[in-house]
């Protein structure tokens, strides 16, 4: 079973710019609500944007033994933040 997080009060545009900023480090995110997004060291995480409730729930799908998922989760978390309204 996945470990997932949920983040709340993200907008389409704050969502957007999350994309965006995220290109600029080499993350290519897919286009839609439900994508599957590789990171790097094997790290694959499902992020699944629900514009209704302005949330984004995000999965970590594999990651290597050696990456603790708390990481993984320090990275999310830092990188979600700017976009939380």
């Amino acid at each position: 079973m996945p470990d997932c997080k949920q983040y709340s009060r993200i907008d389409r545009i704050e969502l957007d710019s999350l994309r965006k900023d995220l290109a600029k480090e080499n993350v290519h995110v897919p286009e839609g609500d439900d994508v599957e997004v590789k990171g790097p060291f094997g790290i694959e995480l499902r992020a699944t944007y629900d514009e209704q409730k302005q949330s984004l729930k995000v999965c970590i799908t594999k990651k290597p033994f050696f990456v603790p998922e708390f990481k993984v989760w320090e990275i999310v978390d830092e990188g979600t933040a700017p976009y939380i309204g």
